[in-house]
């Protein structure tokens, strides 16, 4: 388990644990239209810039990060890395850039959880006035139900892991929609979070509409991810937008859930 021996990344830790947090999932293809999203989302009160899947795999890991980092200086930015493998050398790289937080899969095990961590660790030496978190994500349907699901957690935080989500897949959400629509998500997340909610902060993850945010809340969840439908329930990206409405979503999101 993570340990207080940091005090930046022990400092930011605890706050998402204690507080809550909600986080711009910025899910393009070109880092001009990325830091567009990301400006208006800070504008409209996140917590954390997710630098999404899709944005750095597309644009590169070594063109992404240092960019976000350039232009928001001051931001807490995540890496949705995604990583099933050199857990390790991808988060080096993330660290590298300027990056906070990488987040890998829960999936990829045991081994590439301890190389994620042992590279944070190396940065908070070379640079202990940063804050570097690692954190696992548990994809549903495949860690799921809730048994498989909180045995995926506590063996990420047994791996010195600093945060966990629960992530509804988009192609799983696509393909049925009775399975988003249904109880089992805030089912799985909140025995997850009964589990392992005072040892670690737990993001929820997955096209989440305002309403559903709100019933997690009433579960005890306080980490939330906004996707690209921006609160809305639907599955409609919304981050071409102009500027100004993705700030007025974001904050309508925030009040909403985080006014409760």
């Amino acid at each position: 388990m993570a340990t207080n021996a940091h005090g930046p990344s022990e400092a930011l830790r605890q706050r998402l644990i204690a507080e809550f947090s909600f986080q711009i999932s910025v899910d393009v293809d070109t880092i001009k239209q990325g830091l567009v999203v990301a400006a208006a989302a800070l504008a409209g009160g996140v917590d954390i810039v997710e630098l999404g899947t899709p944005l750095l795999k597309f644009e590169g890991v070594h063109n992404v990060v240092p960019a976000f980092r350039k232009v928001f200086p001051d931001a807490i930015l995540l890496a949705d890395m995604k990583t099933m493998d050199g857990g390790g050398g991808e988060a080096r790289k993330v660290f590298e850039g300027g990056g906070n937080i990488i987040d890998f899969l829960a999936l990829a095990g045991v081994a590439s959880a301890r190389g994620a961590v042992a590279a944070r660790d190396e940065f908070r030496e070379r640079q202990p006035k940063v804050p570097r978190l690692v954190f696992a994500d548990i994809l549903l349907p495949q860690q799921g139900p809730a048994g498989p699901a909180i045995d995926s957690a506590e063996m990420m935080l047994a791996a010195g892991v600093d945060g966990i989500g629960v992530h509804l897949q988009l192609d799983a959400r696509v393909a049925d929609p009775l399975l988003f629509n249904s109880s089992y998500f805030p089912d799985v997340v909140a025995a997850v979070k009964e589990r392992v909610g005072g040892r670690a902060s737990l993001q929820v993850v997955g096209g989440l509409s305002i309403a559903r945010a709100r019933g997690l809340v009433d579960k005890g969840l306080k980490a939330f991810v906004i996707s690209g439908n921006m609160g809305h329930p639907d599955t409609l990206a919304r981050y071409g937008n102009p500027p100004g409405d993705i700030e007025r979503f974001v904050a309508d999101f925030i009040a909403q859930v985080g006014g409760i």
